[in-house]
């Protein structure tokens, strides 16, 4: 988009991606030990699996969450120039 060379393009990608799937991940990954180590475990007294549906239906929610908390890094990003809006 930017008619980099190839390194400078990676470089950039580099920046604008890293906080943005970091903060995403954190959202995600926290969701799911959340859910799998204290809603499973303590308070429906059951161990979930990725065979199990209910794991797929957190996953869901877990994603969502892994979004809320990826938009205001995002936002920052493309107001500092770092992103560019799609």
């Amino acid at each position: 988009m930017r008619n980099l060379r190839p390194l400078d393009g990676l470089i950039q990608a580099i920046k604008a991606n890293a906080l943005s799937l970091t903060a995403w991940q954190l959202g995600m990954f926290g969701f799911m030990a959340i859910a799998r180590f204290i809603l499973a475990a303590r308070v429906w007294k059951h161990s979930i699996d990725p065979t199990m549906p209910a794991f797929w239906f957190l996953m869901q929610i877990a994603m969502i969450v892994g979004l809320i908390t990826s938009y205001p890094v995002n936002w920052w990003l493309i107001r500092v120039g770092i992103k560019e809006v799609m």
